[in-house]
């Protein structure tokens, strides 16, 4: 069956690689959060919100990382 599939054309492929990762990831459940991984992810949120600091934007940290090599 495999081998069936691995001589269709490229395009009908792909296609068929999309549908199957679309099918995964529509199925995708995340996984079991404890309490207390609840109560860390809420603390670590409430920080973040009070701290009033967004951090660096994606070419700020890229530049950086550039600079440094």
């Amino acid at each position: 069956m495999v081998n069936d599939l691995l001589t269709l054309p490229l395009a009908q492929r792909l296609e068929l690689v999309q549908s199957l990762w679309d099918s995964i990831d529509s199925e995708q459940i995340g996984p079991e959060l404890t309490e207390a991984d609840r109560q860390l992810i809420d603390q670590r949120l409430e920080s973040f919100l009070a701290d009033g600091n967004p951090g660096l934007d994606a070419d700020e940290v890229l530049n950086a990382l550039e600079q440094s090599l």
